[in-house]
């Protein structure tokens, strides 16, 4: 009879806790879904519109899927890292940071299907190198390949 009662005392304390875990948690990542879905489907109305721009053929169901799974890709890893931060004590930063690395991508796709219609290649890895560089001195050679004309 005792452990019955210890057992079932501490599985209280745990699922008390959990509990008050899990609301924490939430309450970090609602924000950064909202977040996420906004540049979820700007990427889509950005990549609908490039399609037509291009006249390539546009499917409801391939669009749906593609975006069903960045929305599954990209929320299970905002509650992940918010459920982190939460642990962690991180007071918002390890989420913030981790959801802007999300946007970052869908920024880039964004541009990439804003100027690919009118013939120009976004290239990331230079946006960020000038962006995010040490040096505070930025040379026009390094603005100039961020945005390049393709060759026809």
């Amino acid at each position: 009879m005792e452990k019955s009662v210890i057992t079932n005392a501490s599985e209280g304390g745990v699922s008390t806790i959990l509990a008050a875990f899990l609301q924490e948690s939430v309450g970090h990542m609602i924000p950064w879904l909202i977040v996420a879905a906004a540049v979820i489907v700007c990427d889509l109305v950005v990549g609908i519109r490039k399609s037509l721009m291009m006249k390539e053929e546009v499917r409801f169901s391939t669009a749906c899927r593609r975006t069903m799974g960045k929305m599954v890709s990209y929320f299970m890893f905002v509650i992940m890292v918010a459920a982190i931060d939460v642990a962690a004590h991180g007071g918002g930063i390890i989420d913030k940071w981790a959801c802007l690395a999300v946007c970052l991508i869908e920024f880039s796709s964004i541009m990439s299907n804003i100027l690919k219609p009118k013939g120009y290649d976004f290239n990331l890895v230079k946006f960020v190198s000038v962006v995010f560089g040490k040096r505070f001195d930025v040379e026009k050679e390094d603005i100039e390949e961020i945005i390049k004309k393709e060759k026809l």
